[in-house]
């Protein structure tokens, strides 16, 4: 019979065995179908009132993991692990130390942020910054957006340029533009979490190629090509979420190469491109023709500027065009006009200079609290790939260090379909306030990782 584990967990009691419910279902400990205790008997047993485990289970239940049924008791549901899969990094207590979200370090773009916005409030072009704009950008924003990309070492024009509502929005718009229900999308064999929860919107099958340090590998591509019928390829060639592989030139060109043959379009996803300060070229400047190339500035200046840039060949502009419409009229032009100002000015540069920097010195801290394991870190990358020590798995560990509250990511939410998930876990550098946080943070996992998983005990 189940018996949460309390000890150590901050909250009132009914969210904490909710928490623990959580957690023994993402582990494992909990399958679905299992009976859970009446409300008697686990009050009971954790010295609780009966409220307070009929509050935790109408908590559970309300985060989808859970069902009651009356007169036969409450049963852990069908889809429960998947709801845990997303909600674990949000499980941890507000005070925990954050080592799994993918964001820019606090405390560089906010100086610069507070100036902008008390600049627009006393500019002449605010009432029209306010209005309706195009829904493929203004025409300045638009010629911004050109020559941030151009910065990247990829020549646009600014009538091939999209403003969008960042990086994301980019994304899914191309995936609209370019697929129909049901069809295969070729992905990393590892991939970003959003690209996973796109295609599950939109039904399309994600077929993962297959990857080494470096990246995808084209003799995997062009035989995915040849079996699967796919016309679209996703990618992240610079800084790969969450591996953190740099695609090497080579490779590149040997990718445009098979993508011409087959008749692929290319979505490059370029979001961590600006972050290297010696950045191979993009992708897209090997196939121009057939790759609709992304950034953003959501990672290098500031996550609340949700504008993107997309560059798109001619003949996909239109589609391209008519679905981010469809699912965003315009990008916000108060935040495109930030963005715009800082590029034109030199800040974007300066405030991707100074992230640059701060990474750096994360990353020194990383490598001396994790000397002697297993990880891939490229210059500028905000996050690590750990190879987990037999005989830890990343549900467990993501499970133990939150309990010492310190929040990873799942690694399952990286992995396509029902593809195997690797022994590795994503570990980001700069999600932890400072440097004294991270190295604390990490040390915590340094400590677990070097115990062993609590075992599962099956009880009868």
């Amino acid at each position: 019979m189940w018996t949460p584990k309390l000890d150590d967990r901050p909250g009132p009691k009914y969210i904490r065995i909710a928490d623990a419910l959580a957690e023994d279902i993402y582990a494992g400990r909990l399958g679905v179908g299992e009976r859970l205790p009446t409300h008697r008997d686990l009050a009971w047993r954790l010295g609780v009132t009966v409220g307070t485990v009929s509050r935790a289970y109408a908590e559970a239940e309300r985060r989808g993991l859970v069902v009651g049924e009356v007169g036969r008791g409450s049963y852990v549901r069908a889809g429960a692990r998947s709801a845990t899969m997303m909600a674990m990094p949000a499980i941890a207590s507000p005070r925990s130390i954050e080592l799994g979200i993918s964001r820019p370090p606090e405390g560089i773009a906010e100086a610069a942020f507070a100036e902008a916005l008390a600049d627009l409030s006393a500019s002449p072009d605010l009432a029209e910054l306010v209005n309706y704009q195009s829904h493929t950008g203004k025409w300045e924003h638009r010629i911004a957006g050109a020559r941030w990309i151009a910065e990247r070492g990829l020549e646009t024009v600014a009538d091939r340029v999209l403003v969008t509502s960042g990086a994301q929005h980019a994304v899914a718009s191309s995936l609209m533009a370019l697929c129909d229900p049901g069809d295969p999308v070729l992905v990393e064999s590892v991939t970003w979490s959003g690209t996973r929860a796109l295609a599950n919107m939109m039904r399309l099958g994600l077929r993962p190629i297959a990857m080494d340090a470096d990246g995808i590998l084209p003799d995997s591509l062009e035989a995915a090509c040849r079996t699967s019928g796919a016309r679209v390829l996703y990618l992240t060639p610079e800084i790969q979420n969450p591996s953190s592989a740099i695609l090497p030139i080579d490779r590149r060109e040997a990718i445009a190469e098979i993508a011409r043959r087959f008749d692929l379009t290319i979505v490059e996803d370029d979001i961590y491109g600006m972050l290297r300060e010696h950045p191979n070229p993009p992708l897209a400047s090997f196939a121009p023709e057939r790759t609709i190339y992304i950034t953003g500035s959501s990672k290098v200046l500031a996550p609340a500027l949700r504008i993107g840039f997309a560059s798109v060949p001619r003949d996909r502009l239109g589609r391209f065009a008519a679905a981010a419409r469809a699912t965003n009229w315009m990008a916000p032009p108060v935040m495109a006009e930030i963005v715009r100002r800082w590029i034109e000015d030199g800040t974007a540069a300066e405030l991707a200079a100074r992230t640059r920097a701060v990474v750096a010195e994360r990353q020194a801290v990383a490598r001396r609290a994790l000397a002697g394991f297993d990880y891939q870190l490229a210059p500028g990358s905000f996050f690590l790939w750990l190879t987990l020590p037999e005989p830890w798995r990343s549900q467990d560990l993501v499970a133990a260090v939150s309990r010492r509250g310190v929040s990873l990511t799942a690694t399952e939410l990286f992995v396509p379909g029902r593809e195997e998930t690797p022994p590795a876990v994503r570990v980001s550098l700069t999600g932890a306030r400072d440097d004294g946080q991270l190295e604390q943070g990490l040390g915590v996992l340094v400590e677990t990782l070097r115990d062993s998983p609590e075992p599962f005990l099956a009880v009868a």
